[in-house]
């Protein structure tokens, strides 16, 4: 009894602060994409991504105090980064254009493929075996990713098609974090897409600057603050719980997308979406149990 309770004392309430954060992440990260949604159309991508870009550098200061100053941006593979922050940049344009035609709900759905994408990936780039449980999942995901963006249909939305690129952009980008993690630093890893979407915005934004309202530079701030709040509470995430524990609870930004798009935007998920939805939550799901178990191809390559 006493082994159990010193059990969750520590293991187990680590973990559970770990998915605390995740959740928090994950509703304040929905909470920037509304936010943007709100103003996006009134005010320019690059002037929205601007203040975002300084304000989220800014409340990332801190980890970098912490972390050992700014020895923790020295880097000896620069075109690394360059390359993740022009990947960084065309995202986030892409993401932000895509909220301001988009529902919350379907476009969440379709960028939660992407650890689904990374499974697909894994062979290729990581030199992962994946089984055929889980190329099963992976066909699975994108079938209710199909289903959310109805190909062929009267309503489907060629947004939908920048949506999923967004979503194969932001697996590239964690196949990247995997490959680059144990020699470069984790703020490098944040930061230098960061300062790559200032730079790119700095220099656009006098193009068609409209000078905000003070609403308008509170959702901005807010938008800034809740990109780097939100990447904060990731990166604590997962220094108290493994990456299978957390990775059932970032689909819990689905939750948050379909809330605040029925409330904020009258946005009413169809059927379609749902069904979507579930099957992208059940190949997700199982793609991380799959691989918490530490399955191989071996064990995986005859059905039982």
């Amino acid at each position: 009894m006493v082994s159990r309770v010193m059990r969750f004392g520590g293991v187990h309430r680590r973990s559970f602060i770990g998915i605390l954060l995740m959740g928090l992440a994950m509703f304040i990260l929905t909470a920037m994409d509304a936010a943007v949604k709100w103003i996006i159309n009134d005010y320019s991508i690059q002037q929205v991504n601007l203040v975002r870009s300084i304000v989220a550098m800014i409340v990332l200061f801190p980890t970098i105090q912490a972390g050992g100053g700014f020895n923790l941006l020295q880097t000896k593979r620069p075109l690394i980064h360059l390359w993740r922050a022009i990947l960084m940049v065309t995202i986030s344009y892409v993401w932000f254009f895509a909220l301001g035609h988009m529902m919350l709900a379907d476009l969440g759905a379709i960028v939660m493929i992407a650890p689904i994408i990374i499974t697909a990936l894994s062979p290729f780039v990581l030199k992962e075996k994946v089984g055929w449980r889980r190329w099963v999942a992976v066909i699975t995901g994108f079938l209710g990713m199909i289903i959310v963006v109805r190909p062929g249909s009267g309503v489907f939305n060629p947004v939908a098609l920048m949506a999923i690129c967004v979503a194969f952009g932001y697996a590239l980008l964690i196949l990247s974090n995997r490959t680059n993690h144990a020699k470069e630093s984790l703020v490098s890893l944040v930061y230098y897409p960061l300062i790559g979407i200032f730079f790119v915005s700095a220099f656009l934004s006098p193009v068609d600057w409209v000078q905000p309202d003070g609403l308008a530079w509170s959702i901005m701030i807010f938008i800034g603050v809740c990109a780097g709040g939100g990447h904060l509470c990731l990166t604590l995430a997962s220094r108290y719980a493994s990456p299978p524990v957390l990775a059932p609870f970032e689909y819990t930004g689905l939750i948050w997308a379909i809330l605040l798009g029925y409330f904020l935007f009258q946005e009413l998920p169809t059927v379609f979406t749902f069904l979507g939805i579930s099957l992208i939550l059940i190949a997700g799901i199982f793609i991380v149990y799959t691989e918490s178990q530490g399955k191989t191809d071996l064990k995986e390559s005859l059905p039982s």
